[in-house]
């Protein structure tokens, strides 16, 4: 146990934790509003409600679809839990599994923002997690959320990573599993997927081997792996999560009370506002471009794969193997750059609408009312030097903004340097100053914003794995092609089978060389987002940072809150550190 752990001080864990929380508490008597009185029940409610519980919360999130429900139901014995194809879980719900609680969440990543908040919340106050996606694996945005669940908020050691619906793709068991699991190591570079215990299972084929007692389909959904999988997930990691839980219920109010804190000037709030709008369009613009590459990726995989189905068709028949080896080689060719097109076409397309989509907050009113209300600011601190105007902080609010859009390849007048006088009402942004003259022109040719490229097909280097695709067909294929005599009729049993694996290779190859074709597109896509959205947000973020820094060294309230919460991250971190003992 944990607490026999000499690595891991328990008592003095909880007696810091009591120490902090009580600092929080007294904080948000002293801020003595509405708002602050409501938090301070909050936490003490959820926590409450935490230790009421008694018992150790798993909560099961991930992308929708990915058979979240469908687990639960395999390991309650409960068959009226909804599932369906579609987003079917919209809000928690808990049932119990044998001594655990078990938590049912909404998908996340979809463009239900509420759906999100909801999973978010649930993670903050559940001990472990078991994340959940389908043969599939991740897309982009999944792995880069994934990333930043396990690694910026801290989750790791608290996560294990189960792939289901297994049996909806075809081919050999084991070789999918070793396919998948070098897929998934480059997903999560550079970070290493042997830090989460991970399970590949397929939860309806175990629903309806046990419904129908067959023990054929029990076996093969490899359930039961994961069942002792998670036991030993919880039995290592179940103490110590309950000493982490109740920190991040703390932290959770600890957010809530800073934006209480910070609401007390306008000018704040709507710089705030703004940072938001603009960080959701960006969202909004990754997932869809995310959307368009993804569906381009299934046709061209889809392409492939039935160039495997067409090539094994011909084992045993009196055509050309070769060259329906090489024409397979040339189609597959023909399939990528097909859709290279379309993705080269999607990304200037993308560069276009998040360009135009970030000008569009930069002109609306909120901008154009922070902007009139920081020049009617400017003029009642130069009539009234003792008004606090903090006329620095302001301009470099003005500057982030217009950092922020150039980035995103708008050009904004510089505001800060030339005063706020007039600016009002003159536009925000100066017209743009591109090769052709407007948006639309200017960025259709993507290299001039950004100079990305997605790979042509030489240098995917898949190619060599189709040329191969026929090469241990030699001997059988010389087997077969003999003619069959009555002397031969006995041995013919034993031919139909070699066919018979051969076309399951030749179909499992392509299936595979589609497989790398999507993986290659997927992490072309995470450069262009990186290269792209990723420098819109980290200014974005940037601008956040420093804006909080700023407020938190002139408002006593926020600079003790973010003494407080830096007291809870102690504790998170000492928590996470005893995770690289062995004996816990």
């Amino acid at each position: 146990m944990t607490q026999n752990n000499p690595k891991f001080k328990a008592a003095d864990v909880g007696a810091y934790f009591k120490k902090t929380l009580v600092k929080f508490d007294n904080l948000l008597t002293q801020g003595n509003t509405s708002e602050l009185t409501a938090i301070r029940q909050k936490v003490r409610d959820e926590l409450k409600e935490y230790r009421d519980q008694g018992i150790l919360g798993v909560a099961f999130v991930g992308q929708y679809s990915a058979g979240k429900s469908t687990i639960i139901s395999a390991m309650t014995g409960r068959r009226d839990i909804r599932i369906d194809a579609d987003i079917a879980t919209d809000k928690t719900t808990n049932y119990d599994g044998n001594g655990i609680k078990l938590i049912d969440t909404p998908g996340l990543f979809t463009d239900r923002q509420d759906h999100d908040e909801i999973t978010y919340d649930a993670i903050n106050k559940s001990d472990l997690l078991v994340f959940c996606l389908t043969y599939m694996l991740f897309d982009s945005l999944t792995a880069e959320n994934f990333k930043k669940l396990a690694y910026e908020k801290g989750y790791r050691w608290k996560m294990m990573l189960v792939i289901n619906k297994m049996s909806d793709e075809a081919g050999e068991e084991e070789q999918k599993i070793a396919n998948y699991r070098k897929s998934l190591a480059d997903a999560l570079k550079p970070y290493s997927l042997d830090e989460f215990p991970i399970c590949f299972i397929d939860a309806k084929d175990y629903c309806e081997g046990i419904d129908d007692k067959d023990d054929f389909l029990t076996e093969i959904s490899r359930f039961l792996t994961f069942i002792d999988a998670l036991n030993q997930f919880v039995e290592r990691r179940g103490s110590l999560a309950r000493f982490d839980t109740p920190v991040r219920i703390a932290l959770s109010c600890i957010d809530d009370a800073q934006l209480s804190f910070t609401r007390n000037s306008s000018e704040d709030s709507t710089f705030f506002e703004v940072l938001t709008r603009l960080s959701r369009t960006v969202r909004k613009e990754r997932d869809r471009l995310g959307i368009k590459v993804k569906n381009i990726a299934l046709e061209m995989s889809s392409g492939v794969a039935s160039e495997g189905n067409t090539l094994a068709a011909a084992v045993g028949s009196d055509q050309n193997f070769e060259m329906l080896n090489k024409q397979a080689e040339l189609n597959v060719k023909k399939h990528y750059e097909k859709a290279e097109k379309k993705l080269q076409e999607a990304v200037n397309v993308a560069v276009e609408d998040i360009q135009q989509e970030v000008e569009e907050v930069l002109e609306g009113n909120l901008v154009k009312s922070f902007v009139a209300c920081l020049d009617k600011n400017q003029n009642i601190s130069a009539q009234n030097p003792d008004s606090g105007m903090d006329v620095e902080r302001i301009k470099s609010q003005v500057d982030w903004l217009g950092r922020i859009g150039e980035t995103a390849g708008v050009k904004l007048t510089t505001l800060a340097t030339r005063g706020f006088a007039n600016t009002a009402g003159q536009g925000f942004l100066r017209s743009m100053d591109v090769a052709g003259s407007g948006l639309h022109q200017g960025v259709l040719a993507v290299g001039k914003f950004v100079g990305f490229k997605f790979k042509p097909w030489q240098a995917v280097g898949v190619a060599k794995n189709i040329g191969n695709a026929a090469k241990f067909l030699g001997p059988a294929l010389a087997i077969v092609s003999v003619g069959v005599d009555i002397v031969q009729m006995q041995q013919e049993h034993e031919r139909e089978r070699q066919m018979a694996d051969i076309r399951r290779d030749i179909t499992s190859q392509f299936q595979s060389i589609a497989k790398d074709l999507e993986n290659q597109i997927e992490l072309q896509l995470w450069e262009f987002e990186q290269q792209v959205y990723g420098e819109i947000e980290e200014q974005i973020a940037a601008a956040r940072q420093k804006e909080e820094e700023a407020i938190s060294s002139s408002n006593t309230w926020v600079k003790q809150l973010a003494d407080i919460r830096k007291d809870f991250d102690v504790i998170i971190q000492y928590i996470t550190k005893a995770t690289a003992n062995p004996n816990t």
